[in-house]
């Protein structure tokens, strides 16, 4: 679903109400469980992987992943990180999926399929938790602005994995700002 509809679905959730978003092709099941721990519309995602129980990936799952599938295939990263801009623009993930099947990623936490899916929950979620009425409003507009700098940070190769994950796990600093720039015009 594209990011207005996804916003109104999550927005929907009652008090720990979890709900299946997206099940990829291959039976992984994307969740989003309402929270209101930062703000009264916070969820946390939920990775349901076939066979095992739930688990809550994180952003730096997201960008670990993605880096090192910049590693395996460039050409297939590159395409991902597109499609992932395309979704913060609002696009819908099922679709995208179809513009990855050509590539394949010998090293990989998920499928791209599921990169999709889970990075447009995490953006949002990024949207309902630093904007008011949040007790943390961001600077940056929109707020998920913040998550996307970090991917873009990851595509472009400037640095090791370690100093972006650095940065994005101890929130000591923002990726610097040339990252706002976007990497599809």
């Amino acid at each position: 679903m594209n990011m207005p509809d996804a916003v109104a679905l999550l927005r929907q959730l009652q008090n720990q109400e979890r709900k299946i978003i997206y099940k990829s092709e291959d039976g992984v099941e994307v969740i989003a469980t309402q929270t209101g721990k930062f703000s009264p519309n916070d969820f946390a995602v939920g990775l349901v992987l076939p066979g095992q129980e739930e688990f809550r990936p994180t952003h730096i799952r997201l960008l670990i992943d993605l880096y090192i599938k910049k590693l395996s295939n460039p050409d297939g990263a590159n395409d991902l990180f597109i499609a992932i801009e395309k979704i913060n623009d609002g696009e819908d993930p099922e679709k995208l999926y179809e513009t990855l099947l050509k590539h394949s990623f010998t090293m990989k936490f998920d499928s791209p399929e599921v990169n999709l899916y889970y990075a447009q929950l995490l953006l949002i979620e990024q949207d309902f938790n630093f904007s008011p009425p949040s007790k943390k409003v961001s600077r940056l507009n929109p707020p998920r602005e913040y998550l996307m700098r970090f991917i873009r940070w990851v595509a472009s190769g400037d640095d090791l994995i370690d100093r972006v994950i650095f940065a994005g796990a101890g929130r000591k600093y923002p990726a610097p700002e040339r990252y706002s720039k976007r990497l599809i015009k």
